[in-house]
């Protein structure tokens, strides 16, 4: 068994910096290996009916021969073929035939249009019981919905008993393949007898089922219950854990002759590997509540490797080619107890000659509105072998400059190191690519990220050792602040290279333009820093330059006025807030070098109310974010004027050390399009 796993870094990663998990153990499994190999060119475990060059997303032996689905969001898209269908409808029943030889009855909807059914709920498709009778691992609905869908399957397991299994299906039209719920052990199925389809906005949708096929595909597990799987070419072997939502396991540089050192990724608990992770929205009264992690109210967390609880995550589907994996997979709640969530996470593995290239896919389909948020993409964690942490910190990305390195780093989950755990990027900087190495060798592994504004790193409990199932370990994420839409995907890319650090970024370099990763820009806010190092002791705002120094806006809108020379920010939802990141600085501030904080400042006398209030976090020594109860405030004047506010600090209890953070509260409270303009803030 699995024993319970730490999580980290609690509401500090979901609203201030980020998230991150360690654990304990994985219950040694035994490492069976299926595998497929490349360099011999034969393919061990590829499904029944697979042609050589197929690619992720196709169907395996498949006999509608329809093209890709458009939920499966890493394949080419390719034109959509279906076969014709006719309808007949009668009292509240319609009779559907296709020219694939399927036919089936419908209820439950409100009216036909067409080929298409109109319903609110409980549209059902009924099956004769000799339609499916063959055995089958693997369906394959060929569809058209005008609306984010949410379907029951109902057949006889592999001991004839009445089985439900549930799917998610995005708005459009295609294919979607979903396994049986005992695909991982090994299992069939037959006679699908009912497919029951419920909307998931709770609103009037439109959906036609223009086929349906079965199929037995592999079942890519190992033997004694081994859910591991790897595909290997000349350079890597990588592993994946399918009862850990086919997350990486196992990343080995065949070509490396360092002695002892074979799978470079820490596998201690489902909740290490290299994975997908995302942070939502906290609790919702009456409809949903979150649990604790690490004595902390966690949010909503899917994460891809299972629950901290030791729960898996479910296969939704599955294709093996010879150089690449496709894993879908529906990941668990990683603070409550076995709560599978309505969210589905696509991971594409490729390996290439030098490089591993990994497309990841995310959906949630809970139609919650979440905040905006720290994600990682991904999380990745390594040996606690590559103790030094390598990043590129300037402004002439890609011309070959001086990178930054730390072979101090401590665990990033505790409040005394969170800041020094944490880099954010300049603005020009395209070469957000990190590595974890071993300095006395050379040797290590690296992430490239197009698009990042951030990382997060540091060790837990460093050893030095080899083993990847140890508890100590290395640790990174690339960062992109943004808000988790329901519905609509979430897409991005990397890579991963592994040799000498000068290899690792060669690599990187050769491939810089592989994925510019649009998708993270969508419902965003930048992290970065300007590429000067701004004299942040005298912050004039009448100089243009200074108006970006602001990090992790909160519903509001920071841009140079030229009219007034100053800052101006506009409110446009509750809570507008802003960080000015001393601790990414060059230069360093101490508190007990200032006694006040002055800000001149104009609220125009067009805003809704002539009463505000400012306030500011002020993070300093081992605090490196806004926390409640270390602020200091000051009431604001609304009348066109420009006013000086003076904020004493010099007697504040926490007002000591190096100053990591100010975040920047110019109100407290006020309305949509409410203004203030900021000439200068100043420290004295």
């Amino acid at each position: 068994m699995k024993s319970k796993m730490l999580r980290l870094l609690a509401l500090i990663l979901c609203f201030a910096t980020l998230a991150a998990f360690v654990a304990c153990n994985d219950g040694g499994e035994q490492e069976t290996e299926q595998t497929t190999d490349t360099t011999t060119g034969t393919t061990e475990g590829t499904t029944e009916g697979t042609t050589e060059g197929t690619t992720e997303g196709t169907t395996e032996g498949t006999t509608d021969g329809t093209t890709e689905s458009t939920t499966s969001g890493v394949e080419e898209e390719t034109e959509f073929v279906k076969p014709e269908i006719t309808v007949e409808e009668g009292d509240g029943v319609a009779t559907v035939t296709t020219t694939k030889g399927l036919s089936y009855t419908v209820s439950g909807y409100e009216k036909v249009n067409g080929t298409s059914f109109v319903f609110y709920s409980g549209l059902e498709f009924n099956f004769s019981a000799d339609t499916f009778s063959e055995k089958f691992n693997r369906l394959t609905l060929n569809y058209r919905s005008n609306a984010p869908v949410h379907i029951y399957v109902t057949y006889a397991n592999h001991i004839g008993e009445e089985t439900v299994a549930d799917f998610f299906v995005e708005k459009g039209e295609g294919d979607f393949s979903g396994l049986i719920l005992d695909y991982l052990n090994k299992k069939t199925a037959t006679s699908i007898t009912k497919i029951v389809v419920d909307t998931c906005e709770n609103k009037k949708a439109s959906f036609t089922l223009y086929h349906v096929s079965t199929e037995k595909i592999k079942c890519y597990t190992g033997s004694y219950g081994n859910t591991k799987y790897y595909i290997n070419n000349d350079r890597f072997k990588l592993g994946v854990d399918m009862s850990w939502g086919g997350a990486i396991c196992h990343i080995e540089d065949l070509q490396s002759n360092i002695e002892g050192l074979g799978n470079l990724v820490n596998k201690h608990d489902e909740g290490r590997l290299v994975q997908q992770s995302y942070y939502g929205t906290p609790a919702i009264p009456g409809v949903y509540e979150p649990g604790e992690s690490f004595d902390s109210k966690w949010v909503y967390n899917p994460v891809q490797g299972g629950d901290q609880y030791g729960n898996d995550s479910r296969i939704i589907d599955i294709v093996v080619t010879d150089t690449s994996l496709y894993i879908k997979a529906q990941p668990q709640d990683w603070s409550l107890n076995g709560a599978i969530t309505p969210s589905y996470m696509e991971n594409h593995y490729i390996l290439h000659e030098d490089y591993i290239e990994v497309k990841n896919r995310f959906v949630d389909f809970s139609g919650w509105t979440h905040p905006i948020t720290n994600q990682e993409i991904p999380a990745f964690y390594t040996v606690s072998y590559l103790d030094t942490f390598v990043w590129y910190d300037g402004i002439d990305p890609w011309t070959g400059g001086e990178l930054s390195s730390r072979d101090d780093l401590n665990f990033w989950g505790d409040p005394q190191y969170a800041a020094d755990c944490r880099f954010l990027l300049r603005e020009s900087n395209t070469e957000s690519w990190c590595a974890w190495v071993n300095e006395d060798v050379n040797y290590g592994m690296g992430v490239y990220v197009p698009n990042a504004d951030a990382y997060s790193a540091g060790r837990y409990e460093y050893n030095g050792s080899k083993d990847a199932d140890d508890d100590g370990c290395g640790y990174v994420a690339p960062l992109k602040k943004l808000r988790l839409v329901s519905y609509e995907a979430l897409e991005y890319s990397y890579l991963i290279a592994t040799g000498s650090i000068e290899d690792i970024r060669a690599i990187f370099k050769e491939n810089k333009d592989f994925t510019a990763n649009e998708s993270l820009s969508r419902n965003s806010v930048s992290m970065r820093l300007p590429d000067g190092d701004l004299d942040l002791q005298h912050m004039d705002f009448s100089n243009e330059e200074y108006c970006g120094i602001f990090t992790n806006p909160n519903n509001t809108t920071f841009e140079y006025d030229a009219t007034e020379q100053a800052l101006k920010c506009t409110v446009t939802g509750g809570d507008p807030y802003a960080a000015i990141e001393f601790g990414a600085s060059q230069t360093v501030y101490n508190a007990e070098s200032f006694g006040t904080i002055e800000v001149v400042y104009m609220i125009p006398t067009t805003n809704s109310t002539t009463n505000y209030n400012m306030e500011l976090f002020l993070s300093t020594g081992s605090t490196a974010s806004a926390v409640g109860g270390k602020s200091v405030t000051g009431q604001l004047i609304a009348d066109g004027e420009y006013h000086t506010l003076t904020l004493s600090v010099a007697n504040l209890p926490f007002w000591s050390g190096k100053i990591n953070q100010i975040r920047f509260d110019y109100f407290s409270g006020a309305a949509e399009g409410d203004v203030i303009y900021v000439k200068s803030i100043e420290l004295k």
